[in-house]
């Protein structure tokens, strides 16, 4: 990966992960499946969700317990399920100006060979990762970060100016 940037370096170091208790399953469904009340995705209700609809295709990353009390909406057949997986968020607000920011994170998971897919939003970033590769994935992130948030607080040198 080319050098980080300052800007980029501080956004790292400002970075907490979450990880989402709960199992989820990425489903897939054909267009011109009838719409998703709103309803299913309430925040109290739901910490996280994403419905990506596609030329061809849309896909849901839902809780595993919020789509057994809803996979009976759809017709099974036409229904692909997969999973368990775990959401890992970046807690650190990002502006759509930032770059580099999921290539450096990215950089990591592929040089240890971890599978995820990225989804953001307009101030955060995630990624789904498989559960079974989760403590491995947390630990690869967290080693990394905490990298950027040794060099922000380390002490300047008493001789240097």
């Amino acid at each position: 990966m080319d050098a980080i940037s300052a800007e980029l370096r501080q956004l790292l170091s400002r970075t907490n992960l979450v990880v989402f208790p709960e199992d989820y399953l990425i489903v897939h469904l054909p267009i011109g499946t009838k719409a998703i009340s709103g309803e299913w995705f309430r925040p109290s209700t739901t910490r996280f969700a994403a419905v990506i609809q596609e030329p061809k295709l849309i896909t849901m990353v839902v809780p595993r317990q919020k789509w057994l009390r809803m996979q009976s909406m759809f017709e099974k057949d036409k229904c692909e399920v997969s999973g368990p997986y775990r959401v890992v968020t970046f807690d650190v607000k990002l502006s759509l100006v930032a770059r580099g920011y999921m290539a450096a994170i990215g950089s990591v998971l592929i040089e240890s060979k971890v599978t995820a897919l990225p989804i953001s939003s307009f101030k955060y970033d995630h990624i789904i990762v498989p559960k079974a590769e989760l403590p491995r994935t947390v630990k690869l992130l967290r080693d990394f970060l905490d990298g950027f948030k040794k060099t922000k607080s380390s002490p300047r040198p008493k001789n240097s100016r």
